[in-house]
């Protein structure tokens, strides 16, 4: 029995901080898209993604709502972190890139 339903208000201040904490200065179009890929994960990644870093639960806590073990939830959050964790290195790159002057010719 999930209580995660589309009517609780999304907090995306938990994913700024975990996400600010090992990714300083992310700008904020990058944080709206990695919220999007968010949405798209694996459902049972997404699940206690929104639950722990959106909805600010503990692992027990989400372990709970959706049934689980603590160990099955732990196993998807930092698979479902890990994910956007590439997200954003990948989002961020391309960001840099673009604001980066083009160099080549230039002496």
């Amino acid at each position: 029995m999930s209580s995660l339903t589309m009517t609780e208000p999304l907090q995306p201040k938990g994913i700024q901080q975990h996400l600010s904490s090992e990714q300083p200065d992310i700008p904020s179009g990058v944080m709206q898209a990695v919220l999007m890929h968010a949405l798209q994960l694996r459902r049972s990644c997404r699940e206690v993604f929104l639950l722990c870093d959106i909805q600010r639960h503990s692992v027990s806590e989400a372990a709970a709502i959706l049934g689980i073990s603590r160990n099955a939830a732990n196993r998807r959050l930092q698979l479902a972190r890990r994910r956007m964790d590439e997200v954003i290195e990948r989002l961020c790159g391309a960001t840099q890139e673009a604001a980066e002057p083009n160099s080549k010719g230039t002496t």
